[in-house]
């Protein structure tokens, strides 16, 4: 039991890094948008579909398809700014028709993926060592795919606070009136925010298609997985949905060793309903006073 307990902590470790970055889009896009984007997952998904397109259906080279699939995700990040979210922004919807609007737009993806890829699983065949470090085992794309979110976001964090795009990204996000009194185009900020949540979902999808077969459904529980760490970690606060991201992590995987992998996602729910009930603004997010 010791064995199997070590082995599930160190894949829930491995599991909080790309949950993270995952938790990073979605944060980004809430902290300068402020708009919750509930098809996040469902984004992921279909890089995973491209990806799987380019690499299995026309032949090409893995690394390059997730190379392409990078822009490919910026691209449908800008449509929805464009298609979806600027004409909600334009009708200063409340949020819950925002929410509304965007659960709407996560069934008209599932089930255009649906209609494209068909219902089976669809997966890239990529056959990786098993790594021991003595009776600790780890799968090799698990050990990729947390080392390569962890230098995403590292990158990300440079990005955010010393070039100025991303200057102008944290600004918009910190106070909108005042980055416009200093000469910047929100409008512009809202597509290159977009556009960056797409390329993350591009890189999510690299990462997790030598894990995960795609399916259309794929995507609606990484969407809840990231928003209850975004939650549990405060809404707009990285390094909150950072921690967040690895203690659902290891309580996941965890407890799904313990119990079953449905008992596991249902204690994810229920930390995610005490964080709402005990401290609403999340581990590390600041109380607003009324």
């Amino acid at each position: 039991m010791t064995e199997l307990l070590l082995n599930a902590t160190m894949n829930g470790i491995l599991l909080g890094g790309v949950l993270a970055l995952l938790a990073f889009g979605m944060n980004l896009i809430f902290g300068v948008v402020k708009i919750i984007h509930l098809a996040y997952g469902q984004c992921v998904m279909l890089g995973m579909y491209v990806i799987y397109t380019l690499a299995v259906q026309m032949k090409m080279p893995v690394i390059l398809a997730c190379i392409i699939a990078l822009p490919v995700m910026g691209i449908v990040g800008v449509l929805l700014q464009s298609l979806v979210i600027n004409p909600l922004l334009k009708a200063k919807a409340n949020p819950l028709n925002q929410l509304l609007a965007l659960a709407g737009l996560t069934i008209v993806i599932e089930n255009m993926a649906q209609v494209v890829w068909g219902a089976d699983l669809r997966g890239i065949n990529i056959q990786l060592p098993l790594i021991h470090f003595g009776t600790v085992f780890i799968r090799t794309s698990n050990l990729i795919a947390f080392f390569g979110a962890l230098l995403t976001l590292l990158g990300l964090s440079l990005f955010l606070n010393r070039t100025y795009l991303g200057l102008a990204i944290r600004s918009i996000a910190q106070d909108l009136d005042s980055a416009r009194l200093m000469g910047i185009n929100p409008r512009a900020i809202y597509y290159t925010t977009m556009a960056a949540g797409g390329i993350l979902t591009g890189v999510i999808a690299a990462f997790f298609s030598p894990i995960y077969a795609v399916h259309p459904h794929f995507g609606g529980s990484f969407t809840m997985m990231a928003f209850i760490i975004v939650v549990l970690g405060g809404m707009g606060n990285m390094l909150g949905g950072f921690i967040g991201a690895f203690i659902i992590g290891v309580v996941t995987s965890v407890s799904a060793v313990l119990t079953s992998t449905e008992i596991a996602d249902l204690l994810a729910l229920v930390i995610f309903i005490a964080v709402i009930l005990v401290r609403p603004q999340g581990l590390l997010g600041i109380k607003v006073s009324k």
